[in-house]
C-alpha cells in the first residue's frame, strides 16, 4: 500500500509539474506573440502617420501653405531627427551641380523597426530589409525634369518619446530654384542614405530613370531630358508633445 501511495504521489507531482511547465511555455509564447502583434500595430500606425506627415510637408514645400502640424502617436516608440541624407543633382553639359543635405524624421520601434520620412518619401526598415511605403514624386519626361528637394532641419528638440502623442510642426523657410536647358542633356541624381537600397529600387522603377549602387551608401540615377529644374525648399521641423 505504501509503495502504491508513493507511486501515485510521484505520478501526481510529475503530471502537475508538466502542466505547470506547459502553462509557463504557453504563457511566455503567448505574451511574446502578443508583443509582436503590438509592435506591428505600432509600426503600421507609424507608417500611416508619416504618410500624413509627407502630405503635410508637400503642402508646405510645394503648395505654398505656411505651416502644418502632424500628430504622431508614440505608444512607447521614439521619434527623432536622424542623420543627414544627401541628394546631389549634376548636369555636366551645363556645369550644374546642387547638393542638399536633409535631416530625416525617424520613428524607432522597440523591435528595431524604423519608419523614416525623407524628401517626400516614407520608408520602412527592419531586419528583413528596406521598403518604400510612399515613393518620392519626381516629375520626369523626355522633355523636362522637375526635381523638388525638401531640406528638413530641426528647430529646438531633436527627439521625443514615451507613452504620448507627439506633434511635428513643419514651417516653410524659403525656396530657391535653378534651371538648365541643353537638348538631350544627361542628368545624374545621387542619393546617399543608410536606406539607399530602397531609394534605388523606387527611383529605378521610374521609366525615365536608370539607377545603380556606386559604393558605400550611395545610389546613382541617370536620366536624359531637354530641361531640368531643381527646386530646394527649406522646412523647419519642431517636435513637441
Amino acid at each position: 500500500m505504501t509503495d502504491r501511495a508513493q507511486s501515485t504521489t510521484v505520478g501526481f507531482v510529475v503530471i502537475f509539474g508538466t502542466v505547470l511547465v506547459m502553462v509557463g511555455l504557453v504563457s511566455v509564447s503567448g505574451f511574446a506573440a502578443l508583443e509582436d502583434v503590438r509592435d506591428e500595430e505600432r509600426v503600421t500606425n507609424g507608417v500611416r502617420s508619416f504618410e500624413v506627415l509627407a502630405t503635410n510637408v508637400d503642402d508646405v514645400a510645394i503648395e505654398g501653405v505656411p505651416s502644418r502640424t502632424t500628430t504622431v502617436k508614440l505608444d512607447g516608440v521614439s521619434l527623432s531627427v536622424g542623420p543627414s541624407v544627401t541628394f546631389e543633382v549634376r548636369v555636366p553639359a551645363d556645369g550644374f551641380r546642387k547638393t542638399v543635405e536633409t535631416r530625416p524624421l525617424v520613428l524607432d520601434a522597440k523591435s528595431g523597426t524604423r519608419v523614416v520620412y525623407a524628401n517626400g518619401a516614407v520608408l520602412r526598415e527592419d531586419r528583413a530589409g528596406q521598403v518604400m511605403a510612399r515613393p518620392p514624386r519626381p516629375l520626369v519626361t523626355a522633355d523636362y525634369a522637375r526635381l523638388h528637394l525638401v531640406r528638413t532641419r530641426p528647430v529646438a528638440a531633436t527627439s521625443v518619446g514615451g507613452q504620448t502623442t507627439a506633434s511635428v510642426r513643419t514651417t516653410a523657410n524659403g525656396t530657391t530654384v535653378a534651371s538648365t536647358g541643353t537638348a538631350g542633356e544627361t542628368v545624374y541624381l545621387n542619393v546617399t542614405s543608410p536606406r539607399h537600397e530602397a531609394w534605388g529600387r523606387s527611383l529605378d522603377s521610374h521609366p525615365q530613370m536608370s539607377c545603380a549602387p556606386v559604393g558605400g551608401e550611395t545610389v546613382s540615377c541617370v536620366l536624359t531630358t531637354d530641361e531640368t529644374t531643381v527646386s530646394v525648399t527649406d522646412v523647419d521641423v519642431r517636435l513637441g508633445d
